[in-house]
Order: C-alpha cells, then structure tokens, then sequence
C-alpha cells in the first residue's frame, strides 16, 4: 500500500468525520432552539402558533435521529473507497510480476474478492438506505399520528 492511498485515505476519514461533528452539533443546536421556542412563555397561544412550535420541535428531533444513520453512511463510503483502492493497488503490482503460475491464482483470488466486496458493498449500500428512509418516514408519520392526536383534544 502506498503511503499517498494511505494519507487520502485517512484525511476522506477525518474529513468524513469532521463532517458528522457539525452535523450532530448543528443538530443538536436546532433541538435546542425549537425546543426553548416551544417551551417560551406567552400563553394563551393561538393553535397556530402552537402548532408552528410542535412541528419545529418534532421536525428538530427528527433531523437529529437521522444524524447517525448519515454519519455511518459517510464513513462507509470511505471504508468502501479505500478497499477498492488498496485492491486495485495489489492487482496493478501483480500484473507486473510476471506470467508465474502462482501470481495468477493469486490474481484471480484477488479478482474474486474484488467482485464479491462490491456486491455485498451494493447491497449493504441498498440495505443501509432503505434503513435510513424506512427510518424517517417511521418518524414523520409518528410525528403526524401525534399532530392528529393533538388535533383531536
């Protein structure tokens, strides 16, 4: 493995990950900003009004529920990045070692691995993303089974 595969490596994991910080903080700043607005004194409210405050605060909890499933996905396209990468460095060194019998087999093997990575790469990717959509449309309706609720008292 080169030593510049692994430097753009790690700083696409640092920057990735840098990247999850700001956005946990940032959420975390909208939580507490939609949730002092909803809890800020002036009552009697309008239902609009109140509403408007519920919804900031749900959508806030939301997004911040959402933080971990975007974070894990950046960091597994780094991970995924860097395995194709180091095994298109050791197939390129391996063309140039000559016709050995035994540089073959290994070609293959590594060819093999190769495909059978980016297949269970694709359908992690798959699983991941139905997981995170499946998960905020679970948080959007709750949020709205709740506005209903609300509606209905």
């Amino acid at each position: 493995m080169t030593y510049q595969m692994m430097a753009g490596t790690l700083a696409a994991y640092f920057k990735a990950l840098d990247a999850n910080q700001r956005r946990w903080l940032d959420a975390q700043r909208d939580v507490y900003q939609s949730w002092s607005a909803a809890l800020r004194p002036g009552y009697p409210l309008a239902e609009n009004e109140i509403q408007r405050r519920l919804d900031g605060a749900l959508l806030a909890g939301v997004s911040l529920s959402q933080v971990p499933l975007d974070s894990q996905h950046r960091l597994m396209q780094v991970t995924e990045k860097w395995v194709a990468a180091l095994n298109r460095d050791m197939l390129d060194r391996l063309e140039h070692e000559g016709l050995h019998p035994s540089m073959s087999v290994l070609r293959q093997a590594l060819q093999l691995g190769d495909a059978s990575y980016g297949a269970l790469s694709k359908a992690s990717r798959q699983v991941g993303h139905f997981a995170s959509t499946s998960f905020s449309s679970a948080t959007v309706n709750a949020a709205r089974g709740m506005q209903h609720a609300w509606k209905q008292h």
